[in-house]
């Protein structure tokens, strides 16, 4: 919850301190891939725990601890994909700004 609140507030002072709104709105989506890439990495952790230990909702004969780590290893690949999304969002900004500032529009 916390780090909702520093993201939103950090996407406030974007949107107040940037004089080109779409650079705040491609920041703003960035922060918000990483928060849901970090909830992923915590999910993807909490299964590998769970299959370690033995924990967790578990079908008999489906769900043996093997297969629920490749659910773990799957989530943290899908975490790893929002990362690169939330850099490539970031990339995007920067490069909208240096595009408008080599055009002269201000």
């Amino acid at each position: 919850m916390k780090k909702l609140i520093i993201a939103a507030a950090a996407c406030a002072l974007l949107a107040i301190a940037q004089p080109t709104n779409a650079q705040a709105v491609q920041e703003g989506k960035a922060a918000k891939k990483e928060m849901k890439a970090e909830k992923k990495v915590a999910k993807a952790q909490e299964y590998k725990m769970e299959a370690r230990t033995h924990k967790g909702l578990e079908v008999k004969g489906i769900s043996d601890p093997k297969t629920r780590m490749a659910k773990a290893d799957r989530k943290m690949e899908k975490a790893e994909k929002k990362v690169i999304k939330g850099e490539a969002k970031e990339l995007k900004a920067v490069a909208k700004e240096k595009q408008k500032q080599a055009a002269g529009v201000n």
